[in-house]
């Protein structure tokens, strides 16, 4: 939570950690909270904003931990907390609105194929460090990260994954695709860019102006992409 000290200076300090057995309800993950407030013997009013990542079990009228919070501090004495929707988790569900399937899904089955099996993942991480370069990560889907990191490793590789297939008689005929290829090439890039918004929306000392900024001139970025894009200038891409 942020803190001011003798200096006014603003930083960022983890009240506490409790760790929840069982059900992970809204009851659940307020008595947390609640136990961290009583362990430190703070005052309920003196919370003034919440901010959550829009889960089921975090947003709510009645029973889900935003109102059970709000209430508590207005038990106390203390005005109703704003409310704020996590920044990054924002960003990452509109990246997620973009539709990369056509592209991802043979990418992930061919992931899949070389690292489900110990003899292929050990064989294709023997014939890729022979010429100096790194494994192929998995994909995970509740990391937007994760698809940006997978879809540019494997272009990186394209040319090894396909002997490797050929070795294996596993066809993969999209690598021969030149329109797919060129698809996996701008989604790379375009991941690339996401990603690269994403890390700047993390890490200490991240105050609201910052944030707020980077959106902005991403925003503005976007702009950017596509007039270029309609006239088929493709400088970054």
């Amino acid at each position: 939570m942020p803190r001011k000290d003798k200096s006014y200076e603003v930083y960022e300090e983890l009240l506490d950690i409790d760790s929840i057995h069982g059900t992970t309800t809204g009851a659940d993950i307020f008595k947390g909270v609640e136990n961290a407030i009583n362990k430190k013997n703070l005052r309920w009013r003196n919370l003034k904003s919440i901010t959550t990542d829009g889960g089921k079990n975090m947003c709510g009228k009645n029973k889900r931990v935003v109102a059970l919070v709000s209430k508590a501090v207005e038990n106390d004495g203390g005005s109703k907390p704003l409310v704020l929707h996590c920044i990054i988790h924002q960003q990452s569900l509109c990246g997620k609105c973009l539709d990369v399937s056509e592209v991802l899904k043979p990418v992930i089955s061919v992931v899949d194929f070389i690292r489900s099996t110990g003899l292929n993942h050990r064989q294709f991480r023997e014939f890729i460090e022979e010429i100096g370069e790194n494994d192929l990560p998995y994909h995970t889907a509740i990391r937007w990260l994760s698809c940006g990191k997978v879809l540019k490793r494997f272009f990186e590789l394209r040319a090894e994954i396909e002997i490797f297939l050929n070795e294996k008689q596993r066809l993969f005929a999209d690598l021969e695709n030149s329109e797919w290829m060129w698809k996996l090439a701008f989604y790379v890039d375009l991941t690339n860019h996401m990603n690269e918004l994403n890390l700047r929306l993390q890490g200490e000392n991240q105050l609201l102006p910052d944030l707020f900024t980077n959106i902005k001139s991403f925003r503005q970025k976007i702009i950017l992409f596509q007039s270029q894009l309609r006239k088929k200038c493709f400088t970054h891409f």
